[in-house]
């Protein structure tokens, strides 16, 4: 479900669920922990989606039955991989080929860069199943400001890679067909500055984020409002909210 490639430095780790549009379920986030690990001695990182998806985030056709037993395995999974990323040495870019939702789109804030594909869109639906988890409020609010982070999470509608270029969430978007050369040339400009110096940059900017931990997401994950929302998604009806 999740593949790691390494050449001459680089570390590629691709999320690959295509007929499940890349969604993470525990056994992704597990895997994805091991493949930032195995990634370490690479120079630079790359993270990707197989086929038409880069990530729709959790995997809510599971979440609604482990929330239910115990939330706090997915939440220390998935606070450990987010932890890596941030505090890896090395440079994290994500590529992104497609669709781009929730904690698939918490990944690419939590990624040092981010180029995108023409087709690529994003989207934060985690108010429509009523999940407050805290990566994305944390990651994204520095990123694109105070009013387009509460927009895209309140409204919960889905932009173009164009928007979000223009809004800070990407650094760049490219036509479909170029982003494998567009990514390899990123990393050329990357792998071309001292390693040092990169290091030491990326930790003096994520000083600047807001610490969350896995005590939100359980929280979150096991709310009454979580609970009714994963149970209408996976019965395919409407949530039926209590204010």
């Amino acid at each position: 479900m999740v593949d790691l490639e390494i050449d001459d430095g680089l570390a590629v780790i691709t999320i690959d669920r295509p007929r499940a549009r890349n969604a993470i379920s525990l056994e992704t986030m597990d895997q994805l922990e091991k493949a930032l690990d195995g990634a370490e001695g690479a120079s630079a990182l790359v993270i990707t989606g197989a086929g038409g998806a880069f990530s729709t985030g959790g995997d809510l056709k599971q979440g609604d039955r482990l929330n239910r037993k115990d939330p706090q395995l997915f939440a220390d999974a998935s606070h450990r991989v987010f932890t890596q990323i941030l505090n890896s040495d090395k440079t994290v870019v994500a590529k992104i080929n497609g669709i781009t939702q929730a904690g698939g789109l918490a990944i690419v804030a939590a990624c040092d860069l981010a180029i995108a594909s023409d087709q690529a869109s994003f989207k934060c639906p985690e108010a429509l199943v009523g999940i407050w988890e805290p990566y994305t409020p944390a990651l994204l609010t520095p990123q694109i400001g105070i009013k387009r982070a509460k927009y895209l999470l309140l409204a919960s509608e889905s932009i173009d890679a164009v928007e979000a270029e223009r809004i800070g969430l990407i650094n760049r978007v490219v036509l479909h067909q170029e982003l494998d050369n567009a990514t390899a040339e990123l990393i050329g400009h990357i792998l071309s500055g001292g390693p040092q110096t990169r290091r030491k940059f990326k930790r003096l900017i994520n000083e600047h984020i807001r610490q969350f931990d896995s005590a939100g997401v359980v929280d979150a994950l096991s709310s009454e409002e979580a609970r009714e929302g994963m149970a209408a998604f996976s019965e395919k009806r409407k949530p039926r909210w209590r204010e």
